[in-house]
């Protein structure tokens, strides 16, 4: 049995996220499954488990988070904290293989090639930002500003695979705040990359990105042989496009969003 987990807090994205995510897994996906969503809200669709924020870490359920102190950029020290939740063994209960999405992605097709690959090697798997210069991420600079390789969009484990990064959390907690400001696939690709292998190329790629640097680095490209289309944006590119907004000006995003 798979779990798929994503999660959902404040406004900038509403429950229609949610529940398309779950279509889409429902059209991909040929393994029995559970899907959760880790969130305070209501109203999804019958096949969601909704989960309640865990209050193991300090200050990390987003009412706490934006209540604290600790802030730069106007937003809180590692902005995303809830998706650490993910890390705890056993959380909630629930056991066996896990999966987490982020809600702003889309599925393309069959994810059997994605399964196959976990199960034919001893890691988790992560996405990873194929996108990037890879000049620049084999800079100094890069690592010392704490600059993400891997890309959060999608995670793929077993909680025996993964318990040093839960281990690290609870006894570091404050140090990890203050120091992966940028989020938690700052914090993952600083600390604990070596317990991940990566989704190729050939599955994954990004919207507003591109696919592989630095000859695949079109933006707004439909690439129909990957699996999974991720849609992160930047608030200092104001052409990219959040998903709703690409569902909404390209057929093929709307196609597979719903």
């Amino acid at each position: 049995m798979l779990n798929f987990f994503c999660s959902l807090w404040g406004d900038k994205y509403s429950k229609d996220y949610v529940n398309r995510l779950y279509s889409m897994i429902e059209r991909n996906c040929s393994e029995p499954f559970f899907f959760f969503c880790q969130t305070d809200k209501t109203g999804f669709r019958k096949e969601v488990q909704v989960l309640p924020f865990l209050t193991d870490l300090k200050e990390s359920t987003p009412e706490e988070m934006w209540n604290s102190d600790d802030f730069m950029n106007e937003l809180p020290r590692l902005w995303d904290r809830p998706k650490l939740n993910y890390w705890k063994p056993n959380g909630w209960g629930i056991t066996g293989t896990k999966i987490a999405l982020d809600i702003d992605i889309v599925i393309q097709k069959d994810m059997t090639p994605i399964f196959e690959l976990f199960e034919s090697q001893d890691k988790a798997l992560s996405g990873r930002s194929w996108w990037h210069n890879m000049d620049h991420e084999a800079l100094p600079q890069w690592r010392r500003r704490y600059g993400a390789r891997n890309n959060g969009g999608f995670y793929m484990w077993k909680d025996d695979q993964v318990i040093d990064i839960w281990n690290d959390l609870k006894h570091n907690t404050k140090y990890i705040y203050f120091c992966f400001h940028g989020g938690s696939d700052n914090f993952i690709t600083t600390r604990h990359l070596d317990k991940f292998n990566f989704l190729p190329k050939e599955m994954y790629y990004s919207f507003n990105r591109g696919c592989s640097w630095p000859d695949d680095v079109h933006m707004y490209k439909h690439r129909p042989d990957k699996i999974i289309c991720v849609f992160n944006t930047d608030v200092d590119h104001p052409h990219h496009l959040e998903l709703k907004k690409a569902a909404e000006d390209y057929q093929w995003v709307k196609e597979y969003w719903q």
